[in-house]
């Protein structure tokens, strides 16, 4: 068992290092966090292949991985389903994100998408519609809003990016003097890439000067859509060119070591409770099962180790009352409230 995770963990590294909190995951030895994100997003997809394939159960050589690609703080699931001679049809490679109120498989349109190896996969510098977009082989795919597609059908623009570049420069925005040009360059290329219009980038590039006057009323509202846009690409940029990093979204985590743990009866048990059901931020089974996710990885980093996961699960079983839990461990309870506080906090809209 344990050689099947190996190919996980190399790709899950490859893939996510620069993007999940490398930091916090490399904190600890063995990569506990890692380790634990990967069992959480095992268990989860076990029943999301299930109905996506009608297949049980995940052969060896199977695996999961959590990467949130629009930075939520709610991650999406990467999904490897092994078979052998796999032809694509209920095997290989499945992205699970949630949309709404259910988990939504999003490359099974996108041809060759399941069966590219997963030393091909790569994520993108960029953001489109508000998630990474996603090297697949060949091709770069990117979110139409609903799915990943292939990138190369959404329109692009052709600027006279002149005066932008020369505002660019000149505003510098935190660039070295000699990385300047090509970070605006790149700039200039990626907002051709995503279609802006000229008015836009003018726009944009004037409010790079001096006593720019910011647009008010619905002019207002549509400069607030055009500086994220602005935002996201400049960013992307510097990703790009090795400055920075996408920031991760912020979350109240705990800030206790975690212990390696089993989740598979904290995540049988959770799902199952009314009270997360009828929340009026989950209603539907996927959406619990996304919060029930995120509670798995949050009550680790509040120091609850396997016996206190274990009662937490019993408790929703209605086999240990409050009392009992208190007397075991007087700071359960507690953990497990702010762990609920800060996913419920982070959790999507429908």
């Amino acid at each position: 068992m344990r050689l099947s995770w190996r190919p996980a963990t190399v790709f899950a590294l490859a893939l996510l290092s620069a993007w999940l909190g490398p930091a916090r995951a490399q904190q600890q030895p063995e990569n506990i966090p890692w380790e634990n994100s990967m069992a959480i997003a095992q268990k989860m997809a076990m029943g999301l292949l299930e109905r996506q394939t009608g297949s049980k159960g995940l052969p060896l050589a199977s695996f999961a991985i959590e990467v949130d690609l629009n930075l939520d703080g709610m991650p999406e699931i990467f999904a490897y389903r092994y078979a052998p001679g796999c032809d694509g049809a209920n095997c290989g490679n499945y992205l699970f994100v949630l949309e709404g109120d259910s988990y939504h498989e999003v490359l099974g349109d996108i041809p060759g998408a399941r069966l590219v190896p997963q030393d091909k996969i790569a994520l993108s510098p960029f953001k489109r519609n508000g998630f990474l977009e996603i090297q697949s082989d060949r091709m770069t795919i990117a979110w139409d809003g609903t799915r990943y597609v292939d990138a190369s059908t959404f329109p692009a623009s052709s600027l006279d990016g002149a005066a932008f570049v020369e505002a660019c420069q000149k505003n510098g925005s935190g660039q070295q003097a000699d990385s300047a040009p090509a970070a605006c360059q790149c700039q200039l290329n990626r907002f051709q890439q995503i279609d802006l219009k000229q008015a836009d980038l003018d726009s944009y590039a004037a409010s790079l000067g001096e006593n720019f006057e910011y647009p008010t009323g619905e002019k207002g509202e549509a400069w607030v859509v055009l500086s994220k846009t602005a935002e996201d690409v400049v960013t992307g940029c510097d990703v790009a060119i090795g400055k920075s990093q996408w920031p991760p979204a912020y979350f109240n985590h705990g800030d206790q070591p975690q212990q390696k743990l089993d989740f598979g009866a904290f995540l049988d048990a959770c799902p199952k409770q009314d009270f997360i059901l009828t929340n009026h931020k989950t209603g539907t089974p996927d959406r619990v099962l996304a919060l029930c996710g995120c509670l798995a990885r949050e009550i680790p980093t509040y120091g609850v180790g396997q016996e206190g996961l274990d009662l937490v699960a019993q408790y929703y079983r209605d086999e240990v009352s409050d009392a009992e839990i208190e007397a075991q461990d007087a700071d359960l309870l507690a953990a497990h409230d702010k762990a609920s506080e800060a996913c419920l906090s982070q959790f999507p809209a429908k």
